[in-house]
Formats: C-alpha cells, structure tokens, sequence
C-alpha cells in the first residue's frame, strides 16, 4: 500500500497545495506508528498556507494538527496503546499525511462515545476550548458566555462546555442562515452585527474571539465586571483565501494596545491563547491529556461539517476559508 502526504512548497491560493508519495518510517522506542483515516483542517492551515502563520516550518513542509486511525506499530518502550487500536492524535505540523509516527504522548485512544470521522474534529477543537472556557476563563454556573466563532470546530465545543458548568451562553455568526445551527446547540444565537448594533447586550463574564484587530476594542466593552476575554485568532486579516497583505496590516494596526491602567478601571481582563505553544509544554501535555475524560462526562459531540477526498485538499480550503462551513472540515485517507 503507497501512502502520501500533502505539501505547502510555497505561499500562495490553495492550488498551490500538492500531493507526494511517502515511505512511511517505521516508530522509535517512544513512538508510535498510525495509519490515519481522517485529517483535521483548521483556519491556521490557511494562515500557514498563505505565508502568514509565523511558527510555521520552513517551507516545503506538511501542514495539519490533528488526525485519527488505527495504529500500526508501537516502540518498544510504549506501554498504554498497541497495533490495531483506534486512536486521535496531535501532530504538531504533519497531519496532512495517510500515515504518520510521532511520540507517543501525542496519541490518545478514541474515546468509545466517537467515530474514527467525529475523533479527527476533536483534538485542536478539544485542548483549545479547555484552555479558553476552563483553564482561562473559568467559567462558573451562572456566567454569561459568548463564542464569537460559534459555528467552527472550536466553538461547538466551547459552547457545549460553557453550557454543562451551568453557564448562559450567546453564539456569534457573520452568517444569519447559521444561526439556526447555534440554536440547535442550546446557545442564544446572534449574527456579529446584530449583536454589535444591540448596546443592552452586555455584561458578560467571557467573551471567547476570534476576529481579532478592531473588534477586541468593542466587544472588551461589553464585559462585566471581572469579565474575561480570551483571544484565538485573528481571523480579520484573512481575505477568503487571499495573500492580502494589505488586510493583514490594517488588522495589526487596528489590534488594541492595552494599558494595564485602563485594565484598572474596567476591573476586567484579556488572554491571548496560542494552543499550540502551550502543547510544547509537557506538563501541559499530561494536563490536557487527563481532562480527555470531559468527552465522556459532558457528552461533548464535535460536529463534522463535511468530508473532502484528500486529494480534494484545494476545494476542502476553499471550503473553510469562504466561510461555507460549520463544525470541522476533513480531509479522508480511504
């Protein structure tokens, strides 16, 4: 069986994505091998892809996080998984690939809840939201929630987290036919504008954003008092697939400046999150790892928007970057 990977040689529009063949390696002593079934696309991908992702490997290199399948070969000092298990994995770069070896402290087994399809949406989804909605924010029963990026991958997990402690929680949309999709999640359901127009919609406890740049300023003023905002993205300098450098700029120079004097007055706070720095970090790792429980006990269910042939990659980034999507877009090795 030939297997492939797929490769981001140089910046550019998604059909600058390419398919090569692989020979797979077969795994260290802390290492474990997998045949991957699914790989997670996520908005960073695009960033990387674009040239605008700055902890991104030296090109030509492999994008993608997350993937799940079945294990192939274990190293000789790996002790908790063996061949033939269904796993979900972090990759740390490498995801976009039918099959991969990493160390084993990356792999999970697929919680038993979880198909192979919905296990690949769970793991970038997953540690990012703990670290926003919990480790963070420390949402409490009672708070008063809102996800910005309610429709993607992390934000269907983050709402359905802030609902199980008891929280009230609001989603966030640019699309109004999408807010239909919150409902059904149990979250009130705006579009951003509307939201922005209404000035009674606030005092809130945790603002989770996406966009970035000019709308940190004017959401931070809808916290409470004690409010948090925790910040994931920048998603404002993004032009549907576009190297804009232009937009990029102009959402820099539109991000907030912060006086910790102003912080006083407002008695509130923000967080920058990178999950992806914080997963270098192996105290970090064993931390989020051990919170995998919380799939089972909350019920969270990642919910996959659709499916790409992975030789399909280019229509699959297209996909997400125009916005089309809601839940986790994927890339199938079958």
């Amino acid at each position: 069986m030939s297997h492939h990977d797929i490769v981001i040689a140089k910046a550019g529009p998604a059909a600058n994505l390419h398919m090569r063949e692989i020979a797979p390696r077969p795994p260290a002593d802390d290492e474990i091998a997998i045949d991957v079934a699914y790989s997670g696309i996520n908005f960073a991908d695009i960033a990387m892809r674009l040239g605008f992702y700055p902890d991104a490997p030296k090109r030509p290199f492999v994008p993608g996080y997350e993937v799940s399948g079945k294990i192939t070969a274990v190293g000789k000092d790996v002790r908790d998984l063996q061949p033939g298990d269904s796993v979900i994995a972090g990759t740390y770069f490498g995801g976009y690939a039918s099959h991969v070896t990493i160390p084993a402290r990356q792999v999970f087994k697929l919680p038993p809840s979880i198909d192979l399809q919905a296990g690949a949406a769970l793991p970038v989804a997953y540690f990012t939201a703990q670290l926003a909605v919990f480790e963070m924010a420390r949402v409490r029963k009672g708070d008063r929630v809102v996800i910005e990026c309610a429709t993607g991958g992390v934000g269907v997990i983050a709402i359905q987290m802030a609902r199980h402690a008891g929280a009230e929680v609001t989603g966030l949309t640019t699309s109004p036919h999408k807010k239909a999709f919150i409902e059904k999640l149990g979250a009130r359901a705006y579009t951003l504008d509307e939201f922005r127009a209404d000035a009674k919609l606030t005092g809130y406890d945790l603002i989770l954003n996406a966009t970035g740049s000019s709308s940190i300023t004017w959401q931070r003023a809808r916290l409470g008092m004690t409010g948090r905002m925790v910040c994931i993205g920048m998603q404002a300098g993004m032009n549907n697939g576009k190297r804009d450098f232009l937009r990029l700029a102009m959402a820099a120079v539109r991000t907030p400046r912060i006086s910790v004097f102003k912080l006083f007055d407002a008695n509130s706070g923000i967080y920058g999150l990178n999950a992806l720095h914080v997963l270098r970090d192996p105290q970090w790792i064993a931390r989020l790892t051990s919170s995998m429980t919380n799939v089972e006990t909350m019920g969270l269910v990642p919910h996959v928007g659709k499916v790409f042939p992975a030789t399909d990659v280019a229509a699959a980034h297209s996909f997400l970057e125009t916005k089309q999507a809601t839940g986790k877009v994927l890339l199938s090795w079958n």
